[in-house]
């Protein structure tokens, strides 16, 4: 009787036991080769990959009846009429709404051809869980409004895939959608992008851009950003360096047109001044202007405003902005 007993719980466990082993070789086996035979954009999707897809960031809608007014701002300059802008420096503060509206309608009267906006952006509230952030989701931006051909439905700014590959492993960076959920360093652009470059992709990355500097991480940004992006030849590619910087924070006015005056040093010659001088929340984006950037590049800067002169209010806590392109001549 034992021994008959032993004999039907050994063939139950077994009967168990066989099927959970051929479903666990059948998922080990699902995993490892199955997302490898699917490509976008010549970027093989792992599974992690393949999910990042799927991510959708919502944006503000930019339309300017609904945003605080703010006050006027005269420009400083504009782009020479034969101006080629290769990379620029642009507010991710949507209270400057007004000149983020002007400065990428200046982009797009110089370069229609731009496919890819490789965004450089701080990580704000220390929501990412690596070094650098990367995702290959798409940014939902609100339509052109009710009277428009779209009707007004939402649209997608996605990414660029290949771009955003060679990001990931050049810098060895984590695919973090959660941190992108909340960050404005991008989303704040993404309906800008969409407004005057309506086919244009991103390929966006984000990190610690705040004191102390950080110089292997500047190193390792630039280098892997010099692998994706002519910008000494924008003739011969689509891809755009944009810079999503804010500059001197949470002082007074005194203070922050002191900050400004040595930031501006830097902007107005980034191959020959150090660009630590830049006082801004995107050091490392700084470094890698300064070493990609020809010693030929002529900036300009259409404006340099702040928080207090567009609403009059906060005049202890202060931010300022940079509106600038980075031209070859």
């Amino acid at each position: 009787m034992v021994t008959k007993l032993k004999i039907a719980v050994v063939c139950f466990a077994a009967a168990i036991a066989i099927p959970l082993i051929l479903f666990t070789l059948h998922i080990i086996k699902t995993e490892a080769t199955a997302p490898k035979t699917q490509a976008v954009a010549g970027a093989a999707l792992s599974k992690e990959i393949a999910e990042s897809a799927n991510s959708r960031f919502y944006c503000d809608n930019i339309d300017e009846s609904l945003l605080v007014p703010t006050n006027k701002i005269e420009k400083e300059n504009s782009l020479a009429p034969n101006a080629v802008p290769v990379a620029g420096i642009v507010s991710h503060h949507i209270l400057a709404h007004t000149q983020i509206d002007g400065w990428f309608a200046e982009l797009a009267a110089h370069r229609k051809d731009i496919s890819t906006f490789l965004v450089l952006s701080p990580s704000h509230w220390d929501l990412s869980t690596g070094f650098f952030s990367v995702t290959f989701g798409s940014w939902v931006v609100s339509g052109g409004g009710t009277g428009t051909a779209d009707g007004g439905a939402p649209q997608l700014v996605a990414t660029d895939f290949e771009i955003e590959n060679k990001l990931k492993e050049a810098l060895d960076a984590t695919i973090d959608d959660t941190a992108f959920a909340s960050e404005h360093g991008v989303s704040a652009l993404a309906p800008y992008i969409k407004k005057y470059f309506p086919n244009a992709k991103i390929a966006a990355v984000i990190y610690s851009g705040e004191p102390p500097v950080n110089q292997p991480l500047a190193e390792k940004l630039c280098s892997a950003v010099s692998g994706c992006t002519g910008s000494a030849s924008p003739e011969n590619d689509g891809v755009f360096l944009l810079v999503s910087s804010d500059f001197s924070h949470h002082q007074n006015l005194e203070t922050t047109k002191a900050r400004d005056a040595r930031s501006r040093l830097f902007l107005e010659k980034p191959s020959e001044q150090p660009w630590i001088l830049a006082v801004c929340d995107n050091r490392p984006a700084m470094y890698t202007l300064q070493k990609l950037l020809p010693e030929s590049t002529r900036t300009t800067i259409l404006c340099n405003t702040n928080s207090y002169e567009l609403c009059n209010e906060g005049a202890d806590d202060i931010t300022s902005y940079f509106f600038c392109f980075f031209s070859k001549r």
